[in-house]
């Protein structure tokens, strides 16, 4: 089995299906890991959020919470998320729903109930932002999961595969590696191939 991980899709659907056709994505032998930020910014987070779903739902796919998505989850009933919200891209989300307000009710209730904070294996914590150093995972506060940039070494003996933070190509900091390459800033949606961290970009 391979890993594949993805993040920071952005509305960008075209680039994720593109993406996974460009890595030979193949559930029957593939974990795909989504780090986060499926919405905002990008023209189709309807048609992300959707192909999330089907992803998890039917290969199996591992989907991570980005801070995105968490401030489209609460702005249901958090008026302050909602503010945030409406500062970092939302009418991007709400134009791609052409007024279908049940779908996206019923989108944010499903990503409310299926995304993760992180994923863990042997070698590799998979998360949306980063982790701060030196702090089990397990105690890892959820905004720092969301929120945080930093290229320090984390120092729990894994490698830590993380988005959220944009850069041109592939960064390797250490013991973390960011494959956000800022698809919702004209850059390249990228496929990171692990363990031996083939790249697929589109």
């Amino acid at each position: 089995m391979r890993y594949l991980a993805v993040s920071d899709i952005h509305g960008e659907v075209g680039k994720l299906e593109k993406v996974l056709s460009e890595a030979s994505y193949d559930p029957k032998r593939d974990q795909l890991i989504l780090l986060g930020d499926y919405v905002d910014r990008g023209p189709y987070s309807r048609n992300v959020v959707a192909k999330i779903q089907a992803l998890v739902e039917m290969d199996g796919a591992i989907a991570i919470k980005g801070n995105h998505d968490d401030l489209f989850i609460r702005s249901q009933y958090d008026s302050y998320a909602l503010e945030l919200w409406e500062i970092n891209g939302a009418s991007s989300t709400l134009k791609s729903y052409e007024g279908n307000y049940d779908e996206m009710r019923n989108h944010q209730k499903w990503l409310e109930n299926n995304l993760k904070l992180y994923y863990e294996t042997e070698d590799y914590i998979f998360v949306h932002a980063g982790l701060e150093p030196e702090v089990p995972v397990e105690k890892q506060e959820e905004e720092t999961m969301l929120w945080t940039r930093h290229t320090a070494e984390i120092g729990l003996g894994k490698t830590v595969i993380h988005g959220h933070t944009p850069v041109e190509t592939i960064a390797y900091y250490h013991d973390q590696v960011d494959i956000d390459t800022g698809a919702a800033y004209g850059g390249k949606l990228t496929a990171l191939e692990l363990p031996n961290h083939e790249v697929y970009a589109v």
